[in-house]
């Protein structure tokens, strides 16, 4: 599976995309140094859903963009995964470094012994006497003995590297886990959504079972920004993630779609049963309630308004999403802290 985000890119959209980037840079007064051309590349181009919303919610609230907020956005979002992925090369070279010597090493021991049992061979034909003989009995046995001694190093080393592949492994399946992660949530991620989302589609489709998309958005979650700041903020996101997930059971899967954005898969679910989960979610997030653990002070009720619906079987997977988020923004526009179902 080719994992470059960039692989896709025609001649065209990429020319759009590097106008854009310079674009927004120079509004900005931002140097185009290749740390802030990837950033703003990455932006408009729209390959990360996370470092949008957080640019977009820094816009939104006229907070300055700057070489050292960039900065910033940078080491969350690639220094992480990029010294991840230079560390798991290293380890990589390292390992076959380590095995490709082993074998050279086993490779010339074979080849000494080959040929010490040749020359015994041609003097089993031509020795005459049984001292001559004895002697060369004596070497055929010491090269056996070193080339079992060999072998035995080899399967020791060989033992040791295979030790270190499969510890290799699982660092490479936690990195993978932590790339379709949402860091703050602890849910999956826009990117984990979406690969989902083509799965459950696929398996619907295959086995004719239905199943349902819910959105979810916070209600007046700027407001918390503005009144107790980014850290409420967050442990709002936290809350309604972490309510999600204590609703959700077996095969169903949360995740943060967006912002203050969440979204839900729930697989062989008809809609009369996800209108009954999104009640149960919007219920126990309205019911619970936030506050400051050093003095008390209660934060202010969260709720959430939701929109949902069930996949047709004719449609594209964006065309499901784009009638949700229509359902949604109907729960929003008739009072929040509600359900709507997508027509």
């Amino acid at each position: 599976m080719d994992t470059n985000p960039y692989s896709h890119d025609d001649l065209a959209k990429a020319s759009e995309h590097l106008r854009l980037a310079i674009s927004l840079l120079s509004k900005h007064k931002i140097p185009p140094s290749p740390l802030n051309f990837r950033l703003g590349y990455d932006y408009v181009a729209g390959k990360s859903e996370e470092l949008k919303a957080a640019l977009d919610e820094m816009v939104t609230q006229s907070e300055a963009l700057s070489t050292e907020t960039l900065w910033e956005m940078y080491r969350r979002f690639f220094i992480q995964d990029d010294q991840a992925l230079e560390k798991m090369r290293q380890e990589l070279r390292h390992i076959i470094v380590n095995v490709q010597s082993e074998f050279a090493r086993s490779g010339g021991n074979l080849s000494s012994y080959a040929q010490t049992l040749n020359r015994f061979a041609d003097i089993l034909d031509t020795s005459t006497t049984p001292e001559r003989m004895s002697a060369e009995v004596k070497k055929v046995v010491d090269d056996t003995h070193s080339l079992e001694e060999s072998q035995q190093r080899l399967e020791s080393n060989m033992s040791h590297i295979l030790t270190e592949v499969e510890s290799l492994r699982k660092e490479l399946e936690q990195v993978k886990e932590e790339s379709l992660t949402d860091a703050l949530t602890g849910i999956s991620n826009r990117k984990a959504f979406d690969a989902a989302l083509e799965h459950t589609v696929h398996s619907a489709r295959e086995q004719k079972t239905p199943f349902c998309i819910l959105l979810a958005d916070i209600d007046r979650f700027k407001q918390f920004n503005d009144t107790y700041g980014h850290l409420v903020g967050d442990k709002v996101l936290r809350f309604v993630a972490s309510t999600l997930k204590r609703c959700l059971k077996g095969k169903d899967m949360a995740a943060r779609f967006g912002g203050e954005e969440f979204a839900v898969i729930l697989p062989q679910t008809a809609l009369i049963g996800a209108e009954a989960i999104a009640e149960q979610i919007r219920q126990a997030v309205s019911s619970g309630g936030l506050k400051d653990n050093s003095n008390g002070r209660e934060y202010g009720k969260v709720t959430i308004s939701i929109g949902i619906g069930q996949f047709r079987w004719n449609e594209l997977p964006n065309e499901l999403i784009q009638r949700i988020d229509r359902a949604l923004y109907l729960a929003k526009e008739r009072g929040r802290n509600r359900v709507e179902k997508a027509v």
